[in-house]
């Protein structure tokens, strides 16, 4: 009878936490991704000062065009140069008073924030092709419908020269027992655990560059590895 009790008791956590998740979705999450970004912080900085030295899509003093796809937190803004023009793709508004606070809070008013683009990472209905210099991703493939779809649409999105940066969190096919809390997590959260690696190789991106990296907080160490690196469009 106790595995009763357990299994009773389990099942009521699952389900107040799927609540929670519902009624206080945005801030639940925002509070994860900034606790995440904080703990991946120099590897980022790193990975887009090398990303950012591939691009050859730009001629020197103009502006860079970036897409980001997720409005997210807004943590990567902090790392694009300087007077960069920034679209921003999402599939909801739910999140833009967390970017508009991370704007103000990184001092980055020398953005120009030209458009926000609702609409699926699948289509990205009204941005034209071989727009732009820059395409940035960051832990979204987990929530999206068809990662092919979306790789070509980045692809096509890009100026031959341009570069993707992503990190994307992954499924551990090496550690059998986070491998299991990882898909407990997905019960709980809904977010999917993925083989990153194999999805981001099965793109059209050229000279791919693909890292891991393991965060060593224990509160998320459920989330490892961190599956980061860039490619171009030749």
């Amino acid at each position: 009878m106790v595995w009763f009790y357990v299994l009773g008791g389990f099942i009521l956590v699952l389900v107040t936490l799927q609540c929670l998740m519902k009624i206080y979705f945005g801030a639940i999450l925002n509070l994860i991704m900034n606790f995440i970004h904080s703990n991946i912080e120099t590897v980022k900085a790193k990975l887009f000062d090398e990303a950012i030295s591939k691009i050859k899509s730009n001629k020197k003093n103009e502006r860079l065009e970036i897409l980001e796809l997720g409005i997210g937190t807004g943590e990567n803004f902090r790392h694009f140069p300087k007077g960069s023009n920034v679209t921003i793709l999402d599939k909801t508004d739910l999140f833009l008073p967390y970017l508009n606070e991370s704007i103000k809070k990184n001092n980055r008013n020398d953005l120009n924030v030209s458009k926000l683009v609702v609409s699926k990472a699948e289509e990205m209905v009204g941005i034209e092709s071989d727009s732009m210099d820059l395409v940035v991703h960051t832990f979204i493939l987990c929530s999206v419908d068809d990662h092919l779809k979306v790789m070509n649409q980045v692809y096509r999105v890009l100026k031959p020269g341009g570069v993707c940066i992503f990190m994307e969190h992954s499924i551990d096919n090496e550690n059998k027992k986070r491998k299991i809390l990882q898909k407990i997590m997905t019960v709980v959260l809904g977010d999917r655990f993925l083989d990153m690696r194999k999805i981001i190789s099965s793109g059209p991106l050229e000279e791919l560059q693909l890292k891991n990296y393991e965060m060593n907080n224990i509160f998320i160490s459920y989330v490892n590895p961190i599956v980061y690196g860039y490619g171009i469009k030749s």
